[in-house]
C-alpha cells in the first residue's frame, strides 16, 4: 500500500513543479493529444463530473456547495467557452477550484493514460489510501533524485542536515531512508529542512518520524475520511532499521512553500514537543487529496481527508504551522545551527566540549547575521599601539590589526568589544579573535588575543 499524500504547490505557478514531481502527472504534458479540442459539450460534462465528484467524496461538503456554484456560474456566464486546449482548461479550472474552496490540494489534470489506468482499477475505500504503481520512467526518475533525500552533512558541532525535497512512497525509497538516518545518529542535534518540500507520501512520513521518538507507540495524528465516515490515528513504528533518536535535539526549517506531507512533520513534531520550527509560516495545507477520472482523459485530484492533532481537534489547513521562531527563509539554516549549537553549549557537562561549542557560536551568529553595528565613538576608543607591535586603527568605519606579522587584518564585530580576526588562511572557526577590556571608566586597557582552543594572551595598551 502506497499511502499517497500528494505533494503540493503554494501558488498556482507551482502547479509546474507538481506536473513535473507527481508519481503519475508528470506525463500529463507530452500525452496531451494536439488534435483535441474542448466543445461546449466536453466543458459542460467535465464541470458536472466534478461537481458530482465534490458532492460525493470532498471532506468539507459545506464548502463543496461554494465550489459547485462558482464553476456552475461561470460556465452559465461563459467564462470558460473561448477555451479550447486541455492543458489549458485544466489549469483555470484549478484556479477556480482553489479560489472558490480555499484548498491547495484540488487541482484537475488532462492525462488520458492516468485517466485510463483509473477506470480499469479496482476502486477501494479511500481510508487504504491506494495508488497507482508509478510508470517505468518514473522510477527512474525517482533513483535518479535519490528519493529526494537531496542533501546530507554534518555541520561544525557534530549538527546532522539532511535537506528533504518531498516524502517519496516508503516502497522505493526505504533503503535511501535508512541510509540518511543512519548517518544522522551519531549527531549531538538535527536539522531537518523542509524548505522546499511540497508534500509526499505518508508512509515514508511516519517512517522518518518514528526515528525521533522511543520505542514505545506515540500517536501521530488522526485523520477523517468523509467516504465511510472513518477516523483513523496515525502511530510511530514499533520496529525500525538502525538507531532511534528520542533525545536528539531537533530543527525543522519551514517555508512558504512548505506544503502538506512537509507541513505535517512540522507540525506534529511541533505539537509533540519534539522539535523547534524555525523559519516562514507554512502554506496551510492541512487535507488529503486522491485523483478520479472525470472524461476525455481529465482528472480531478479532490481533498477526502484532513487532519487534526486528536488531543484538540487542531490542524492547519489554511492556516499552516506558525514557527516556533519566525524569520526568512534564507536565514533559517544559519539560525537552528545556532540555536542548536548555543542549546548543546548549556548542555554540555565536558567543559572542553562547552569551549568549543561557546566558540562556535558568536561565529555561527555573524555567518547568518553579518557584523552588529558598532558607533563610530567606541571604534574610536579601541585604536591604539598594543605590547608589543600591535596597532588597532579605523580607517573609513572598518576597524584593523597590525600585528608582528606586518599583515593588516579586518576585525569583524562579533558584541561589544569582541571582534574576529579576518585571516583566508584558516577556516573561520579557526580564525583569532581579539577582545578588548575596558576599566570601570569606559576606557580600554588592554586587548587579549583568542584562539580556538581556549588560550588567551593579554596585550596591555600603550601610554594609557
Amino acid at each position: 500500500m502506497n499511502n499517497q499524500y500528494i505533494r503540493l504547490p503554494i501558488y498556482l505557478w507551482i502547479l509546474v513543479l507538481i506536473i513535473v514531481a507527481s508519481p503519475h502527472i508528470y506525463c500529463q504534458v507530452t500525452q496531451t493529444n494536439k488534435a483535441l479540442v474542448v466543445d461546449p459539450q466536453m466543458r459542460k460534462q467535465i464541470v458536472e463530473n466534478i461537481i458530482r465528484e465534490l458532492q460525493a467524496k470532498y471532506v468539507a461538503p459545506e464548502k463543496a456547495r461554494d465550489i459547485e456554484t462558482a464553476l456552475q456560474t461561470k460556465l452559465q456566464n461563459g467564462g470558460y467557452d473561448k477555451i479550447e486546449t486541455p492543458s489549458q482548461f485544466a489549469n483555470v479550472l484549478t484556479q477556480d477550484l482553489r479560489t472558490a474552496g480555499s484548498d491547495l490540494h484540488l487541482f484537475v489534470a488532462y492525462d488520458p493514460t492516468l485517466e485510463k489506468a483509473l477506470l480499469a482499477a479496482q476502486p477501494t475505500p479511500s481510508v487504504k489510501l491506494q495508488e497507482l504503481p508509478p510508470s517505468a520512467e518514473r522510477l527512474v526518475e525517482m533513483r535518479e533524485s535519490n528519493y529526494d533525500f537531496h542533501k546530507l552533512e554534518l555541520l561544525r558541532g557534530n549538527v546532522g542536515y539532511l535537506e528533504l525535497l518531498s516524502f517519496v512512497d516508503l516502497d522505493y525509497s526505504k533503503n535511501t531512508a535508512v541510509a540518511a538516518m543512519s548517518f544522522l545518529a551519531n549527531a549531538d542535534a538535527v536539522i531537518i529542512d523542509l524548505r522546499k518540500n511540497p508534500g509526499g507520501y505518508i508512509n515514508l512520513h511516519n517512517f522518518l518520524a518514528s526515528y525521533f521518538f522511543g520505542a514505545e507507540r506515540v500517536e501521530l495524528l488522526s485523520r477523517y475520511h468523509r467516504d465511510g465516515n472513518v477516523t483513523v490515528k496515525e502511530w510511530t513504528l514499533p520496529k525500525l532499521p538502525g538507531k532511534r533518536m528520542p533525545q536528539t535535539d531537533l530543527y525543522i526549517l519551514t517555508s512558504k512553500n512548505t506544503g502538506s506531507a512537509g507541513e505535517r512533520f512540522a507540525f506534529i513534531m511541533q505539537q509533540r514537543n519534539r522539535a523547534k520550527v524555525i523559519g516562514e509560516t507554512t502554506s496551510g495545507a492541512g487535507y488529503g487529496n486522491k485523483e478520479f477520472p472525470v472524461s476525455n482523459g481529465f482528472v480531478f485530484y479532490v481533498s477526502i481527508f484532513r487532519q487534526f492533532d486528536s488531543r484538540t481537534g487542531r490542524g492547519w489547513q489554511n492556516v499552516g504551522v506558525k514557527p516556533d521562531i519566525d524569520i526568512s527563509a534564507e536565514k533559517a539554516l544559519g539560525t537552528a545551527h545556532l540555536e542548536a549549537i548555543k542549546n548543546l553549549a548549556v548542555k554540555a557537562t565536558n567543559e572542553r566540549k562547552k569551549q568549543q561549542l561557546n566558540w562556535l557560536a558568536p561565529l555561527l551568529d555573524f555567518e547568518t547575521n553579518r557584523a552588529k553595528q558598532v558607533s563610530q565613538s567606541l571604534l574610536e576608543k579601541y585604536t591604539g599601539n598594543y605590547t608589543p607591535r600591535i596597532t588597532v586603527t579605523l580607517e573609513q568605519g572598518q576597524l584593523y590589526f597590525l600585528g608582528a606579522s606586518g599583515i593588516k587584518r579586518h576585525l569583524y564585530t562579533l558584541a561589544d568589544d569582541y571582534f574576529l580576526m579576518e585571516d583566508a588562511s584558516v577556516p573561520p572557526e579557526n580564525q583569532a579573535r581579539v577582545r578588548f577590556i575596558r576599566n570601570a571608566e569606559g576606557v580600554v586597557t588592554e586587548l587579549q588575543l583568542m584562539v580556538a582552543d581556549g588560550r588567551t594572551f593579554p596585550r596591555a595598551r600603550e601610554g594609557k
